[in-house]
């Protein structure tokens, strides 16, 4: 299994390359008013790259999941289905808020109503098992046994039908609102090999995940940051549930000083970074980041933890086996990794050569 962690900007977009097809969540992203960022072209531009590569699959995902409708989960939605073939839609069938998101939806929605080939699912608190394991659908599931590796994609969250109880938060603001809060969470197993998703979840119903999940669900190796590395989109118990080896933040560049990107926002945030230096069991090659420490305001701090962001490393590509080890990849359309291309073993210096044989001229008879 290869996870792409395509650089969007401040957005997401995580491809999930299987053996025997493709599973794509969310589509991006940021789009640069001033010109020098746009994330359909960058996403778009990666997806070529990965379908010359894997000619294969015949430019087709089987599945096509958008965690919550804003804009910098579903903008290259539309794109995506128009340019590929996409089997499956998989949502959690909010009505949008934002006015660009809303329009983004209405037109992948309409799309997908004019391609009735298209299968669609949409995930809810009400579908998912009381065990608390998750929810198997082979919509969201259509993967086959390959290369004697069956993987699993499972739901363990979604749209919440019926407020909780969330009351307000500190803004006086309510969760059960915010729709960040009904993002579909995907599970991926490949062997030993695990993904978690979770969107832009937050902090009220990431409590609520972890309680209603059962023994060992949240269990994964690989950790997608929620809300872009948000000061509200990890908590200590949700890792502790994990016990994640990498964690991977799907954020912008700390330098593109212009409105809806991760300068804007902060992103990603100290005390979040904080957190996963002491969960996350992996180390990297130590580098030296900017971290927000508010909104528009940055710090340096070394990252000597697993710890990756697109906006540090831009798009990133972990290969993981079966049997639950995990490596560095290259990303599609990159140079190889220095780090993929060791060098050769030093030789030991060639021996001289031996002296020419010399021997008496053989004696006439």
């Amino acid at each position: 299994m290869r996870l792409h962690f395509i650089d969007v900007g401040q957005g997401a977009a995580t491809l999930v390359e299987l053996p025997c097809g493709a599973m794509l969540v969310d589509t991006g992203g940021e789009d640069s008013e001033y010109g020098t960022f746009h994330s359909n072209e960058a996403l778009r531009a990666y997806l070529d790259a990965f379908f010359v590569r894997r000619a294969d699959l015949a430019r087709t995902l089987d599945v096509l999941v958008l965690t919550h409708p804003h804009i910098d989960h579903v903008r290259g939605a539309l794109p995506v289905l128009q340019g590929y073939t996409v089997r499956a839609l998989v949502e959690n069938g909010q009505v949008p808020i934002q006015e660009d998101a809303a329009e983004a939806m209405t037109a992948v929605r309409a799309h997908a109503t004019e391609h009735p080939e298209l299968r669609t699912l949409t995930v809810t608190l009400d579908d998912l098992p009381v065990d608390g394991t998750g929810l198997v659908s082979p919509v969201l599931d259509p993967f086959p046994t390959c290369k004697g590796v069956d993987p699993s994609v499972v739901a363990l969250w979604g749209h919440v039908p019926l407020d909780p109880g969330w009351g307000e938060d500190d803004n006086h603001n309510a969760p059960f609102d915010n729709e960040n809060n009904h993002s579909v969470v995907t599970r991926v197993d490949f062997g030993l090999s695990s993904l978690l998703v979770t969107g832009d979840l937050e902090e009220v119903a990431i409590r609520d995940l972890v309680r209603d999940r059962a023994a060992g669900a949240l269990d994964v190796d690989v950790y997608v940051v929620g809300h872009h590395g948000s000061h509200n989109g990890t908590t200590r118990e949700l890792l502790q549930a994990m016990s994640p080896e990498w964690a991977v933040l799907e954020v912008g560049p700390a330098d593109r000083k212009e409105a809806w990107t991760a300068w804007q926002y902060g992103h990603p945030r100290q005390p979040t970074i904080e957190l996963l230096e002491q969960e996350v069991s992996g180390k990297r090659d130590p580098v030296t980041e900017p971290i927000g420490t508010t909104v528009r305001r940055f710090t340096p701090r070394l990252i000597g933890e697993a710890i990756y962001a697109t906006g540090w490393d831009g798009t990133i590509v972990l290969e993981a086996d079966a049997e639950g080890r995990i490596t560095r990849g290259t990303p599609d359309g990159a140079a190889p990794l220095a780090s993929t291309v060791p060098d050769p073993p030093p030789q030991p210096p060639a021996a001289p050569p031996p002296p020419a044989e010399t021997s008496p001229a053989p004696k006439s008879p």
